[in-house]
């Protein structure tokens, strides 16, 4: 029988927690003009049953509008603001314990998987760092990121569901583990792929009979109900921003294997993954090797079958949709992750300079996958700051009832967006100047509709743009230029007025 890997010491679980610590330099981030400007405002002193109301009016304009049915995000979301206020600070502190909540709750399923210590680590880190996936951390506001710990909760619970030789014992684990599930459901409907992975954590067990591993699976897969149920509800009442559905079809699952292979690290880890398992195969098929060579089924399961299962499910309710980002590779990566884990346990038996070289080529990718993922938060945190001062430039400046002509570039790097613009407004009603109305347009000056928006009528008093315009009939009243990667690129912006106005008091 393979080695039992050794138990999980006290100091991996908080190292896990330190893993949070990468994104540390968010804390000195402004809010973003993503998602930021209608989610982290209070709503005010309300009773409970008001905050309650607000809630709900939020989960179901959710619904009508985008389609998605969040109710767990949003209560998320509801007690955030009302407890952190508009503070940046707070938001993101809180942010960062939730992201080691989240490190620790991966390591707890790699250990409860008998993986190695150090091998589950690294492959935590490589997972939390990287930078394909990590806007979940970097945003103070995606769905995925507030539903990690809870889904690995219901992976967690349902294995040691199976693990434990009692009825009475399992009975509360396999409660937390469906509530697990039901919160994460309640996050994002993909995450029904949870369900098959589930189903053979908690069946792969020699404690229950037949009967009892078909039981199992039936109460495992109830939630599947409820998702099942919302997307055909949003498929009968379909709405004109509602989320494209188009159904499954291969350029979807090229764009999905394309963003896996970044997700998985292999941008940064390829080199190192790819001569740990040539390692690893030629160690284990040698006479006298330091691997044992039992191929037996208990020696790979649960964890390469439920790996597999979670790379499946995650890619199959992908499918559908026509859309696809790092973030929509979860839950799917996960399964990445621990088979990841799974070969680094195998490699820690290695001994020799083939282990070693193997061993340095992954630290350095490590490193590579680190210094990548603060460079995206320095990016990020630059744009903010940078559209940040040109709304304080229209929020001092601007009079009462005041048109802002927000300029939506053409999607190149740098430019201004229509999201961004939409958010601007967010943050400008926020702060007290909901007089002051933006029209979204493009360069050519023609409206951009958006429901989010209603264009106001009347002359732009100011103009914004990521680039100052030629026309002599505006003049330019700040430019704004913001560094980042040590300064070698720039985000730019202008906010610029009608020639003929005169100069505010004071310049």
């Amino acid at each position: 029988m393979p080695t039992p890997p050794p138990p999980f010491p006290r100091w991996v679980p908080l190292l896990g927690f330190a893993l949070a610590l990468a994104y540390s330099p968010t804390l000195s981030a402004p809010f973003d003009f993503l998602d930021d400007g209608n989610l982290v405002y209070p709503t005010g002193k309300l009773s409970a049953a008001g905050h309650l109301g607000v809630w709900w009016d939020k989960v179901r304009a959710n619904v009508e509008h985008l389609g998605p049915f969040r109710p767990v995000v949003w209560a998320h979301w509801q007690v955030a603001a009302n407890v952190y206020g508009d503070n940046p600070v707070a938001w993101r502190a809180g942010r960062l314990v939730w992201c080691g909540l989240a490190g620790v709750m991966l390591l707890w399923l790699m250990r409860e998987l008998r993986l190695h210590p150090v091998a589950a680590l690294l492959a935590t880190a490589a997972a939390m760092w990287n930078p394909y996936r990590n806007d979940i951390w970097t945003s103070l506001t995606l769905a995925e990121g507030v539903a990690m710990p809870y889904a690995l909760l219901a992976l967690v619970a349902a294995r040691k569901a199976a693990s434990t030789d009692r009825r009475a014992c399992a009975g509360p684990w396999d409660m937390a583990a469906l509530a697990g599930l039901l919160l994460a459901l309640g996050c994002k409907n993909t995450f029904v792929a949870l369900i098959p992975p589930m189903i053979l954590l908690r069946t792969w067990t020699p404690h229950l009979g037949v009967r009892g591993k078909v039981l199992a699976a039936i109460v495992y897969t109830v939630p599947v109900l409820l998702a099942v149920g919302h997307f055909a509800y949003v498929k009968q009442n379909p709405g004109p921003h509602h989320y494209d559905t188009p159904g499954p079809s291969w350029g979807q699952a090229v764009a999905f294997a394309s963003w896996m292979k970044g997700a998985v690290g292999l941008d940064f880890l390829g080199i190192g993954v790819a001569v740990a398992a040539v390692v690893v195969g030629w160690r284990q098929g040698t006479p006298g090797g330091d691997l044992p060579r039992n191929r037996a089924p208990t020696a790979v399961a649960p964890t390469i079958v439920v790996a597999v299962a979670l790379l499946l499910a995650g890619f199959v309710v992908y499918l559908p949709v026509s859309i696809m980002c790092g973030r929509y590779t979860m839950p799917a990566v996960w399964g990445a992750d621990v088979l990841l884990a799974a070969l680094l346990s195998r490699l820690v038996l290695v001994r020799g300079v083939w282990g070693q070289v193997a061993w340095g080529l992954l630290g350095v990718g490590l490193a590579a996958v680190l210094v990548a993922n603060v460079g995206r938060q320095e990016k990020l945190a630059a744009r903010s700051r940078m559209l940040w001062e040109l709304l304080r430039t229209v929020e001092t400046d601007a009079p009462p009832g005041a048109v802002v002509e927000w300029v939506s570039g053409r999607g190149e790097d740098g430019e201004l967006n229509a999201e961004e613009g939409i958010h601007f407004y967010w943050h400008l009603l926020h702060r007290g100047r909901g007089d002051v109305r933006v029209r979204l347009v493009d360069v050519l000056g023609r409206a951009v509709p958006r429901v989010e928006l209603s264009p106001p009528l009347g002359v732009a008093r100011f103009r914004i743009a990521a680039h100052r315009s030629n026309d002599p009939n505006w003049r330019t009243l700040a430019d704004v230029r913001v560094g980042y990667h040590l300064g070698r690129r720039l985000f730019t912006g202008t906010v610029q007025e009608p020639a003929g106005v005169p100069l505010p008091s004071g310049q």
